[in-house]
């Protein structure tokens, strides 16, 4: 009987206030994670030197699932791009908190394919560059099928969303 009674008033309520607090979290990462594949309408405008512009608030945002793991240091620049390669900067805090990144980008289909890996895991604490050609953007790595606005998805190695943004090729 007072087994019964310990696990009804100390197990079950803590067991009810995980399984809250799990589906919480996955129900802001789900969340963030359909925003992402909303249609791109704006970018964050960035000099070559990585000095922003103009800011658009969708990009580069980071998931519920990373906060406090990694951070924007620089959003992509130069954006536009007219053939530069561009840079972005993430932050990595702690060790064993990413494991690799893999970055993609959508055919005309809408299909994701990928543009850049890093396969480290895990990744080091630190500043992560990742740079992306120009041409990369589009599947057929021909440059001027990617010129426009196009939206880039940065997972890790798990296939967990972390951030996205938009770069644009003139």
């Amino acid at each position: 009987m007072q087994e019964f009674r310990f696990l009804k008033t100390i197990i079950l309520p803590a067991l009810v206030v995980l399984v809250l607090f799990g589906c919480k979290r996955d129900a802001s990462q789900d969340s963030f994670e359909r925003e992402a594949f909303r249609t791109p309408e704006n970018f964050t405008r960035t000099d070559s030197n990585g000095k922003i512009l103009h800011n658009d608030p969708d990009d580069w945002r980071i998931a519920p699932m990373f906060q406090g793991i990694v951070d924007i240091m620089n959003p992509a620049y130069p954006n536009p791009s007219t053939g530069t390669r561009y840079t972005l900067e993430l932050m990595v805090s702690g060790f064993d908190a990413v494991n690799g990144l893999e970055v993609y980008a959508r055919d005309l289909r809408g299909l994701p394919y990928i543009i850049y890996q890093d396969t480290r895991r895990p990744l080091p604490p630190g500043i992560v560059d990742l740079f992306i050609e120009p041409s990369w953007l589009a599947a057929s790595r021909v440059y001027s099928e990617a010129v426009g606005l196009n939206r880039i998805f940065i997972y890790d190695a798990m296939g967990n969303l972390i951030t996205y943004g938009d770069l644009q090729v003139d």
